[in-house]
């Protein structure tokens, strides 16, 4: 049991020498360490001696996780940062799966969350309302962005450039007056703070949608409820005020501290 332990407090005590690291390469100033850092800068900042950071180092050039430029200085690896982003979107649908369960209970509709994939609208996670008539699981799927509320919400932050022409080349047919009506709709949903499409990608279903913003505040995702259109066009303020909370709510667990022993259930 207790060589157990100190076997335990040897791990944590070896991942923490490790994470420091990568935290020292991850807050050198670029304007002050245009080539990274060298193993003397690392060792500085750590109050560590340099034989003792440059033998980590080696350990974490070889797994991948940092760079090592010809000058010989080091900087993280984009094996890392694609990790990270690979790690973040796991963490976005942990979290969101039970914020679009109490969503789905709240405004009796289907819910979404998706994401923006090569120009189009990627759905990665959805609830059923377990009633008898609504909108279809399209876990998987793609839809052009400017045929759903999920599109406009996941646009909200481009210039209207980029959202036209972006319009213009994923569907062949768009016209330029549809295009136009499309850019006018991301402008209203930008100043109501959701979207709502109203029969735009089915004739009988209506949309509102809402981005998900990351700790930098750029939108990583977008929340949507769609039902059919008879049942929500009455509702839709309502519908939009408990879709914002349930963003916001999903917001506040991306950007919280993860250290450990934090309670979930307190954000």
């Amino acid at each position: 049991m207790v060589l157990e332990q100190k076997q335990t407090l040897v791990t944590r005590s070896g991942a923490s020498r490790v994470m420091a690291i990568l935290d020292a390469l991850a807050s050198a100033d670029p304007a002050v360490f245009p080539d990274g850092l060298s193993v003397a800068d690392v060792a500085r900042m750590l109050g560590r001696e340099k034989s003792v950071v440059s033998r980590q180092l080696k350990s974490l050039l070889e797994t991948g996780m940092v760079a090592r430029r010809s000058s010989g200085r080091y900087e993280l690896s984009w094996r890392l940062f694609a990790l990270a982003v690979r790690a973040g979107d796991q963490r976005l649908t942990k979290l969101a799966a039970p914020l679009l369960l109490r969503l789905t209970e709240t405004v009796r509709e289907r819910t979404y969350l998706s994401v923006l994939s090569d120009g189009e609208v990627l759905t990665v996670l959805s609830e059923g309302s377990r009633r008898s008539i609504e909108a279809a699981n399209w876990v998987g799927r793609t839809v052009p962005v400017h045929r759903s509320s999920s599109g406009m919400a996941l646009l909200m932050d481009y210039e209207d450039k980029y959202i036209l022409e972006m319009v213009r080349r994923g569907e062949n047919g768009v016209s330029e007056r549809e295009a136009r009506e499309f850019l006018a709709q991301v402008h209203e949903a930008r100043r109501r703070g959701y979207s709502v499409a109203n029969r735009i990608f089915d004739p009988e279903l209506l949309g509102i949608g809402a981005p998900v913003r990351d700790f930098t505040g750029r939108i990583h995702a977008a929340v949507n409820i769609s039902g059919p259109a008879f049942r929500i066009e009455p509702h839709i303020q309502a519908f939009g005020g408990h879709l914002l909370s349930a963003v916001k709510a999903l917001q506040a667990s991306l950007c919280s501290d993860t250290r450990p022993g934090a309670d979930p259930s307190d954000l």
